[in-house]
């Protein structure tokens, strides 16, 4: 019974990564370039080998106005950034909630 909870859970977690992909992809796309900075990463999440899943609190210069916003983003684990940082940044001003940090 253990066994088929896990493979649940497994898919589960493909199909998080999957969409997450699918949304960096838009993003990368369709997305306006912006800068923000870190002002504190809440969470972290390995959701594959080598790429981590972050909700962090930024404040996004967007079109010279600023925003402060709790965002969800997938970085490397080489690439996680720290609070303070200023990063440049791939985002629709339509859906606000993802960001992509560019490298």
């Amino acid at each position: 019974m253990k066994a088929w909870w896990k493979i649940g859970q497994y898919r589960r977690s493909r199909k998080q990564v999957h969409g997450q992909l699918q949304q960096q992809r838009i993003l990368l796309q369709q997305g306006i370039a912006a800068q923000a900075r870190i002002i504190e990463i809440e969470e972290k999440a390995e959701l594959i080998k080598g790429y981590v899943r972050l909700r962090v609190w930024v404040m996004i210069r967007l079109q010279e106005k600023l925003l402060y916003q709790q965002v969800n983003t997938m970085v490397t684990i080489e690439r996680v950034p720290v609070a303070g940082e200023v990063v440049r940044i791939r985002i629709l001003p339509e859906n606000t909630a993802s960001i992509l940090i560019m490298p």
